[in-house]
This record gives structure tokens, sequence and C-alpha cells, in this order.
């Protein structure tokens, strides 16, 4: 969704990744205070909180193009399916956050960017070697590790990691519908129609089904709407001054966050069989990213051959 970096600058990226993960990590947060103290349904929390994300992305296309209503697109059913895909990714996990503690939710969650390797092959016939099959096979154990199974799944359990699989696999295809955009379209129209469909599609249920908000509640969710708008606005001038490749490893400081949130409100701590599956599944990733890095440093600079010439 953001373009290449305009110029390096390491440490600002840094800083600018990491209070979006930080402001990422609030919104699941602030959800999750949402639907388990406050019983919110997930309709009306979509709905209600899209509303400064969309305000950011009128404010970027400002920005870009002088106008925030100027979102002329070529791709317009490409966009509506990925409104689809966002709509489906923010409700299943909101659902999720009211039956599994956050870090569960967020180790699980992390399972998107190894179902993006599996699916580049036969979705975008994207070439993955051996190595980066590896890397997906043991992120997938990683999971299986970090919901464990043997400990007899309730109801409410089955149905909560039910819903992250989904959002995390419905989250890759996303991904996957990006790289298919990229360098095509704009990043601000990436932005407004992703949120002003899933605004827009949430409102009549969320309308239909909703419930009184107290002020407390409505302190909660002003915090989650402008958390969500900050990270979003971090995460733009994060992609400005540092590559994808290079700011990959701040992702899973998250986990960190959603750790210190889940003991601060409601004394949840992961268990050993997250904490083991959480470092499978960041490892995998981890390799997943540097070995996509050296590809696409190998696309852009093929090696020399031996026998060519070079110029003096």
């Amino acid at each position: 969704m953001i373009p290449p970096a305009t110029r390096s600058a390491p440490i600002q990226a840094f800083v600018y990744y990491t209070l979006g993960v930080f402001s990422f990590a609030v919104v699941d947060a602030a959800t999750r205070l949402l639907r388990v103290d406050y019983d919110l349904g997930t309709w009306q929390i979509t709905f209600l909180t899209r509303i400064p994300p969309l305000l950011v992305a009128l404010a970027v296309t400002m920005q870009a193009t002088g106008s925030p209503f100027r979102v002329q697109t070529k791709f317009f059913r490409l966009h509506l399916f990925r409104g689809l895909l966002v709509l489906i990714t923010t409700t299943t996990f909101f659902a999720a956050l009211k039956y599994l503690p956050l870090a569960d939710c967020i180790v699980i969650a992390f399972a998107a960017p190894i179902f993006v390797t599996a699916l580049s092959g036969p979705m975008l016939k994207e070439k993955v070697g051996w190595r980066r099959w590896s890397a997906v096979m043991v992120g997938f154990a990683g999971v299986v590790v970090a919901v464990d199974p043997t400990e007899g799944w309730q109801g409410e359990t089955s149905l909560g990691i039910g819903l992250v699989f989904t959002s995390a696999f419905t989250y890759a295809l996303i991904l996957l519908t990006l790289r298919g955009l990229s360098g095509k379209e704009h990043t601000h129209n990436l932005l407004f129609y992703s949120t002003a469909f899933t605004l827009v599609a949430a409102a009549v249920p969320g309308i239909l089904y909703w419930q009184p908000i107290g002020w407390q509640a409505a302190g909660v969710m002003l915090v989650q709407g402008l958390a969500s708008a900050f990270g979003q606005l971090a995460m733009i001038r994060a992609f400005r001054f540092g590559e994808a490749s290079m700011l990959a490893p701040i992702e899973f400081t998250g986990l960190i966050w959603a750790t210190s949130f889940g003991y601060l409100f409601w004394a949840d701590l992961p268990t050993v069989a997250v904490l083991v599956g959480a470092a499978l599944i960041i490892g995998a990733n981890l390799y997943i990213a540097h070995r996509e890095a050296r590809l696409a440093q190998r696309r852009n600079f093929p090696p020399v051959p031996e026998h060519a010439s070079l110029p003096e």
C-alpha cells in the first residue's frame, strides 16, 4: 500500500514504524475492552471506529491531489473486492477478541505472511523455493503449537481460533491483491476505498444492532479510532524513510504490547505453548522476509556474467 522509500533515514523509519505497531496494539486492546468489558457488538464497533481512518484517507488524498475527493480509479471492481476482504478481516478479528486473550489473537494473526507465501504460487504464479516452503511448514507448525489442540478446546475458544484464522487468511488475500496493484494505483486510493467500503458496509448492521454507549465506552472508542488513524499515518511515514524488509522485524514487537495490555487489563499471560508457537511463527516470518528481500535484490541487480565486459 505504501510506495518505495523516497529517501533513506533508518532511525526515523524505525521510530515511526514502532509507533505504528504500538498504535495498532492500542486499537486491539481498546477493541477487546469494548467487546469484553462493555459488551458492544462487532458491527457497531466497526462502523464507529472506521470514521477516523476515513478522515485520514481524505487528508492523505487532499495532500496528494489538492482535493479530498479526487479518488478516480481504473480498478473500482478490485477495490470493491479488497473492501470486502478488509471488512471480513476487521469483523472476524474484532469478534475473536471476545473469546481469546489478546496475545493469543496476535500470535495466530502472525500466520498471515505465511499464508501470503503459500498462496503466492497458485495465485500470482510466483516461484516459491524449497527454503521458503520449509519456513511455511515451520510457521504453520508454530500455529498448531500456539493453539495447542491437546488442551481440548471449548466452544468459545474454538470459535475464537476459527475467527482469527479467517482474519489472517483474508488479510493475506489483501496483501496479495496489493501486489497486483503495486505501481499501478495511488496510495490515497487504496486507503480511501478500503476504509469507505468498510464504513458503508458496517453501517446497516451497526445501526440495526445498536446498543447504548456510555461515556466510558465512548472514550475507549475515541481512543481506538484515533489510535487507528495515528497508526496509519505513522506507517505511511515509516515507509517513506525505510524499506519493508528492513522494518519487518519490528512488526513482532506487537506481541510485547499485546502481552502487556492483556496483563494490565485482564491479568492474562500467554501460556508456554503460545510463546513457543510465537517463536516458531516469528522465526519463519523473519526468514521468509529475509529470503524475499534477497530475491528482490537479485531481480533489481542481476549478477554480472563472468565473461561480460565491464566499462573502464
